[in-house]
């Protein structure tokens, strides 16, 4: 578990190479693309989305030794009204500072140990998934990892064994934004007036990447990525040149900021980048006219 530190720092500093080393197991059987129903960093009602969702009822189980923190049940607050929007929920502690949160479980299955020894190892299971969070559909278990000393989520993919085939990431409708809100189509459209600009690409319904990267005449503009999800100004927001909350981050619902970039005067040659988990990329280039 000393290593979970070390990994941990080298993971997000070393931003462009996906590190093929896990710390965590997963907290369900039978892991594939196919297991999950919403992903770490979607949009989700009015935020980002801070957990990984599961697509199907299983046995949570501890992903790795730790203690029980906390035990959360739906009328746990004493109120007898006002549900936990976890619902039924277990939070670990482990080394190094992390946490790991299991939500949406069934309470009339709990494991009954974790009320009288704290202790837990990984695979100790803790209840099958049910339906006493606040979801949507069919969507089970909900996974969270916390860096309580930095105050951050982490993306639960970084941390743990590759998946397999992921879903394949896509670079369509790219468009172009000016500081007065005028969208300019680049799938269409190859001479753009001069100026600072947002770039968006068309948010899939699933996948989210590892990473997006934009750049202008081969200098990098901007990286955006999903490792970690932030607090600030009292919204969880992802990095990159700045922080970007939910209504920065994904606009009019469908399309999904890669960036910010400079357009100068003359032949511009815009390339934009997204990169999955395993470190697939797929990239398209743009050549306009500047004006």
């Amino acid at each position: 578990m000393k290593k979970i530190k070390t990994i941990l720092t080298a993971i997000i500093i070393s931003l462009t190479v996906i590190i093929p080393v896990f710390t965590f197991d997963w907290p369900q059987d039978n892991i594939s693309a196919k297991k999950f129903f919403s992903f770490f960093g979607q949009k989700r009602a009015n935020t980002i989305s801070n957990s990984l969702i599961f697509s199907e009822a299983e046995t949570a189980k501890v992903c790795d030794n730790g203690q029980v923190a906390v035990i959360i049940t739906e009328h746990e607050d004493g109120f007898n009204w006002f549900e936990s929007t976890l619902g039924n929920a277990v939070v670990v502690a482990h080394e190094d500072s992390l946490s790991t949160v299991y939500a949406n479980l069934d309470q009339d299955n709990f494991n009954q140990q974790l009320f009288l020894n704290p202790e837990v190892t990984t695979g100790t299971e803790l209840s099958t998934t049910g339906n006493s969070a606040w979801q949507e559909e069919e969507s089970y278990l909900e996974f969270q990892i916390i860096d309580t000393k930095n105050h951050n989520y982490i993306n639960p993919l970084i941390l743990m064994p590759r998946i397999g085939k992921e879903e394949s990431l896509t670079l369509t409708n790219i468009t172009l934004q000016n500081k007065f809100g005028k969208f300019y189509d680049l799938e269409t459209q190859r001479n753009i007036p001069a100026g600072v600009y947002k770039i968006y690409r068309k948010k899939q319904n699933l996948a989210v990447p590892y990473k997006t990267a934009v750049s202008v005449n081969g200098s990098e503009s901007e990286k955006i990525t999903f490792d970690t999800l932030k607090m600030a100004e009292d919204e969880l927001a992802i990095e990159g040149n700045y922080f970007y909350p939910v209504n920065k981050l994904y606009i009019e619902n469908d399309l999904m900021l890669m960036g910010e970039l400079y357009l100068a005067h003359g032949k511009d040659t815009i390339s934009v980048i997204v990169t999955d988990f395993s470190g697939n990329e797929r990239s398209r280039v743009f050549n306009v006219t500047v004006f």
